[in-house]
């Protein structure tokens, strides 16, 4: 439970990410296809993956404040790529820590993913406004909105 905690809490402050759903959701996304990485026992680094289109895409990436600029994005990212294994992997990111990270793991930043991908890129976009519309979150969809065109893709094959 303090991991579900933990989670909602980073997703409740990072409005640049998925807004945070019940603990059973949570609960679900923790326990499912994640990257998670652990200091003295609690975790610090969280980052989903999830199939889209013909990419495995890296998403909700998640660090610790504490633990920032301490190659613990690094180390997730890392991570998370053995996990996939031989895919090809999809990152998006407008953050440019995030993207530094990515370019120094031989990440190639793309302009179109493919037809498919893109679709599904654009269709989980809205579902995600769409949340955030009912939810009345507008700060988080100000946030997210206000530099949607500085996001870069990223892929490694």
């Amino acid at each position: 439970m303090e991991e579900v905690r933990w989670l909602k809490a980073m997703l409740s402050s990072e409005l640049e990410v998925r807004p945070p759903t019940s603990d059973k959701k949570e609960e679900k996304y923790l326990a499912g296809n994640c990257a998670k990485i652990y200091r003295d026992g609690n975790l610090i680094g969280y980052a989903e993956m999830r199939k889209v289109g013909s990419h495995i895409e890296i998403s909700t990436v998640l660090v610790d404040k504490d633990f920032r600029s301490q190659g613990v994005g690094r180390e997730l990212i890392e991570k998370a790529v053995k996990q996939i294994g031989n895919q090809k992997i999809l990152c998006c990111t407008k953050n440019p820590a995030m993207a530094k990270v990515l370019q120094n793991l031989s990440f190639k930043s793309i302009g179109w993913p493919g037809f498919w991908t893109a679709t599904i890129l654009t269709f989980n976009t809205f579902a995600r406004l769409l949340s955030m519309l009912i939810r009345l979150e507008f700060k988080r969809i100000w946030r997210q909105g206000k530099g949607i065109h500085k996001y870069e893709r990223y892929e490694l094959n």
